[in-house]
């Protein structure tokens, strides 16, 4: 129990903020919500600042990385469910 209590919060609380972003992240994005892409950067801006307490290079780049596709998600989501023109002029739901 000592272990854990010294370490627990040993990176600010960074990697647990994460965990449980990146968990709600993937419940929502399971249920089909559009939510999960900001809860999904959320988790990466976590995971950057935790990357950047340990040093880590490469998990820093991955979470910008992961960063930039969760938004590219967000946005081609939003595509999607954006209403689009027939040919013949009606207005049809995507």
């Amino acid at each position: 129990m000592e272990y854990l209590t010294e370490h627990a919060f040993q990176y600010k609380g960074s990697d647990w903020a994460a965990m449980v972003f990146t968990f709600t992240s993937l419940y929502l994005l399971g249920n089909k919500s559009r939510t999960g892409f900001v809860m999904g950067i959320i988790a990466n801006i976590f995971w950057f600042t935790y990357g950047y307490l340990t040093g880590s290079a490469a998990n820093m780049f991955c979470s910008s990385v992961v960063i930039y596709l969760q938004a590219r998600g967000w946005f081609n989501w939003a595509e999607k469910d954006a209403p689009e023109e027939t040919s013949n002029g009606a207005i049809r739901q995507g």
